[in-house]
C-alpha cells in the first residue's frame, strides 16, 4: 500500500503533511523543500525517488521541481522569453525549464480535453 504523508523529523519530532495538500516539491542542494497547504517541510528525499513514487500526483517541470498535477493552473509566459507555471493556492511561480515545456503543453493539452 502506498504512503499517503510526506514526513520528516524537525526539532526531534516528526512533521507529516498529506500528499494531498502538498503544492510543489522543489530540490535544492541536499534537501527537498515540500510546499504545502500549511507552510514549509524540509525532508531528505530526492525529486526522482519521490517522482518515481507519486507519478499520478506529481509532474516535473524543472530539473528541481515537481508540481502537484491537481494544483497546476497554467503556464504564464513573460517577455524575457521564459515559461512559469501558476498553481492554486499558491502566489509562487515556478520556472519551466525549456527542456521540459513541451511534456507539460501536452500534458495540459489532454487535462484539458478530459475536462471538457
Amino acid at each position: 500500500m502506498r504512503r499517503g504523508r510526506i514526513s520528516a523529523q524537525y526539532r526531534g519530532r516528526v512533521r507529516s503533511v498529506d500528499l494531498s495538500d502538498v503544492i510543489y516539491l522543489r530540490a535544492d542542494h541536499k534537501y527537498v523543500t515540500v510546499k504545502h497547504l500549511g507552510g514549509e517541510l524540509l525532508i531528505d528525499e530526492s525529486l526522482r525517488s519521490l517522482e518515481q513514487e507519486f507519478p499520478d500526483l506529481f509532474v516535473r517541470i524543472h530539473r528541481n521541481a515537481l508540481v502537484a498535477r491537481n494544483r497546476f493552473l497554467g503556464l504564464e509566459k513573460h517577455s524575457d522569453g521564459t515559461t512559469w507555471a501558476r498553481l492554486h493556492d499558491c502566489p509562487d511561480r515556478l520556472q519551466v525549464s525549456r527542456r521540459h515545456l513541451a511534456q507539460i503543453r501536452r500534458w495540459l493539452g489532454q487535462r484539458d480535453r478530459q475536462t471538457d
